[in-house]
């Protein structure tokens, strides 16, 4: 299996335009993982930005890819001193597959923080959390997490026994199996990696999503990544999701929002 790195090469082979490769085994069931599509992406743009890291990142899922060869094709739509504004699309077989609005920065990890919120709910320490496995109880494959090393808090993983805790919360650690640091390019599979929220209601199965909106706030320390997820509403067969992600110094290092279909009962 394809490592992190080897998995999101991309090849730049006109102006603008980079070869990709969509590895198989980087799913859910037989579709990529949508945070690693970004990731692949990601590479591409910060490849032909003028600043280095990827500060806000708007995605939508037009239609599924396959796994084999495809195209980033990347337009910088403009270039500023502190950020620039790029669009990226996703194509394969001539049909875009994800499209994204990306705007970049260079970000520290020692910038001052003039002011937080209250932190959120706390997650189980590491080695008090559950190990995931790479089979769901109705049987979806979920290859990505031979890939993700990823501990759920037991306090949210009572629907893979049968007892759903009634809300849409996930709690868990997170870290790349082939000892690859987090990084900006990293987030966006972090923010994607626990399971949906709404197997919280017992609603299991794949969830796929529409949209996905992921803001980076600091460049993150080696180690675990902490993500807490939640969401508001079920409803019309929608719901959503938000994220919080924390490195393993406390630091608020990505935020994301999505809005993905669920199971119809």
């Amino acid at each position: 299996m394809a490592d992190f790195n080897e998995a999101t090469t991309v090849k730049n082979v006109e102006p603008g335009i980079y070869e990709v490769e969509i590895d198989s085994s980087w799913s859910v069931g037989d579709v990529a993982n949508g945070g690693y599509l970004v990731a692949l992406i990601l590479k591409a743009v910060v490849s032909e930005s003028p600043h280095p890291h990827p500060l806000s990142t708007s995605s939508h899922f037009v239609a599924p890819p396959s796994s084999g060869p495809a195209r980033v094709r990347v337009d910088l739509l403009r270039a500023g001193r502190t950020t620039a504004t790029l669009r990226a699309t996703l194509v394969q077989d001539d049909i875009p597959r994800v499209e994204a609005l990306v705007t970049t920065s260079t970000l520290s990890h020692d910038a001052d923080v003039e002011w937080a919120g209250p932190p959120p709910e706390p997650v189980a320490p590491v080695d008090e959390c559950i190990p995931t496995v790479v089979d769901l109880p109705d049987g979806t494959h979920v290859g990505v997490l031979d890939h993700v090393d990823l501990r759920l808090d037991p306090q949210t993983l009572g629907w893979f026994s049968g007892r759903p805790a009634g809300q849409l919360s996930m709690r868990g650690h997170v870290r790349l199996a082939d000892g690859t640091e987090p990084d900006p390019i990293v987030l966006p599979l972090a923010v994607d990696s626990l399971p949906p929220t709404v197997f919280g209601l017992g609603r299991l199965g794949w969830a796929p999503t529409v949209e996905l909106t992921v803001l980076t706030r600091s460049l993150p320390a080696p180690g675990w990544l902490t993500v807490h997820l939640r969401g508001r509403l079920v409803r019309d067969g929608w719901f959503d999701e938000e994220a919080e992600v924390y490195d393993v110094t406390g630091a608020l290092v990505a935020q994301s929002r999505q809005l993905a279909r669920v199971r119809v009962s």
